[in-house]
């Protein structure tokens, strides 16, 4: 037999009156001996079971029917739960991530509800109306009402349009479990394979079956408890650790923004002089006194006289010459402003600058200047930077003059 192509109007399935149930097209007699009807709109049915065609069952007059195939498919489906009393039920399991105080751990922690495979079931009744129509609640009739392993069942046959919330709501408050199949697809095949379509639909996989509710989830989630408290005191030690290590980091944090605010510049004043800029600052500790750039000798010299002549401390990391004033910071701090702009600049070059009045500015973390401060003599930075902090500590510390200092550190770092 040719398979039909205008599946259109083909219905797979007719309601035998005689033995009042769902049959196929091969149960019955050819044409209208069928004694069969459409199970949408009632109206009589014919069997078709030519030589050619595929075997189906038809409509014996016009009508305006449009959901005949999927009524019969729905209905033969809840009839062969019914009456075969078992079903294929996916895997149900409960899942809950958990977390330590501050969540300085997460793990997560499963538990098995309902294993996957072909159960037996109890009791099958196809549309039977559970609960009181007349009570609040009122009443819902699922495709099937079964039993399984001792707990009430409902299952929802899927065609055109899922389960409605309400309906799920109501029977999962009920206490019962609720699985739906989904069977949309299977009208799209030809009629003589929706048959054997629906058997593995229904008894031979789960691939379109999920658990709204479970009767189980409740005891399931007991065990999660359970198993939630056993795990939290396992991991006691290692969390009181954790949150240990996590405020030791969190001060430490705090202590170095501290420290970081406290010698923070707040104000500074910078006087350009060709390739380098004299730079003076301040924060809540100390008075500070730099160059950035390359300076000529006599700028260094007057730089390291100022800072020798105030008993400053050279910073050699820093690059700085740094006074602590305390209380006398901000007075300090406009006397040395004073003096690098008069002293350094006007007796050096001759020239007359025009005060400038320090200015509050805001200070980013980090130094935004270029700091060349020696010559580069070496293309290795680790060799040039060692070159830098030994011609510092010549100059500023041992007293040698700027070329002198740069000299002996090119030759011992050179060796």
């Amino acid at each position: 037999m040719q398979k039909n192509s205008n599946l259109k109007h083909v219905i797979p399935f007719g309601w035998h009156i005689p033995s009042q149930r769902m049959v196929t097209v091969t149960e019955v007699a050819n044409g209208r001996a069928c004694e069969c009807i459409c199970a949408a709109c009632g109206v009589r049915l014919q069997a078709r079971q030519g030589a050619i065609r595929v075997w189906y069952f038809a409509h014996d007059e016009e009508t305006n029917c449009q959901h005949a195939a999927e009524a019969a498919i729905h209905r033969m489906a809840k009839q062969m739960v019914a009456e075969r009393g078992c079903v294929f039920v996916p895997h149900r399991q409960l899942s809950r991530t958990i977390h330590g105080k501050k969540r300085v751990w997460t793990e997560m922690i499963t538990v098995d509800v309902q294993p996957a495979g072909l159960q037996m079931l109890a009791d099958c009744t196809q549309e039977k109306t559970i609960g009181d129509s007349r009570s609040e609640g009122g009443s819902r009739r699922p495709d099937v009402f079964a039993s399984l392993e001792g707990r009430p069942l409902a299952i929802e046959i899927r065609n055109t349009n899922a389960v409605d919330f309400d309906k799920q709501d109501w029977l999962e408050r009920q206490g019962y479990s609720v699985l739906e199949i989904d069977i949309a697809d299977i009208d799209q095949l030809p009629p003589d394979q929706i048959h054997e379509a629906l058997e593995a639909r229904l008894f031979q996989t789960s691939d379109q079956s999920v658990w709204l509710a479970h009767a189980r989830d409740h005891v399931g989630e007991d065990t999660l408890d359970q198993l939630e408290g056993q795990i939290r005191a396992a991991r006691k030690d290692e969390e009181d650790a954790l949150l240990a290590k996590l405020d030791a980091d969190e001060a430490e944090r705090k202590r170095k923004e501290e420290a970081r605010r406290r010698y923070r510049d707040i104000e500074d004043f910078k006087v350009r002089l060709g390739r380098c800029t004299a730079r003076v600052g301040r924060n809540e500790q100390r008075v500070s006194l730099k160059i950035h750039g390359y300076a000529p000798d006599s700028v260094f010299e007057r730089i390291k006289l100022l800072g020798r002549n105030h008993h400053g401390h050279f910073n050699n990391k820093a690059r700085c010459w740094e006074f602590y004033r305390h209380s006398e910071n901000e007075a300090f701090f406009k006397q040395l402003c004073a003096e690098v702009q008069q002293g350094c600049l006007e007796h050096e070059f001759g020239t007359s600058v025009s005060p400038s009045t320090p200015q509050r500015v805001a200070r980013l973390p980090a130094e935004a200047a270029i700091e060349r401060p020696w010559p580069i003599y070496f293309d290795d930075p680790a060799l040039q930077e060692a070159f830098d902090e030994r011609a510092a500590i010549l100059e500023f510390e041992a007293g040698f003059r700027r070329g002198a200092a740069e000299t002996q550190a090119f030759a011992e770092i050179s060796a």
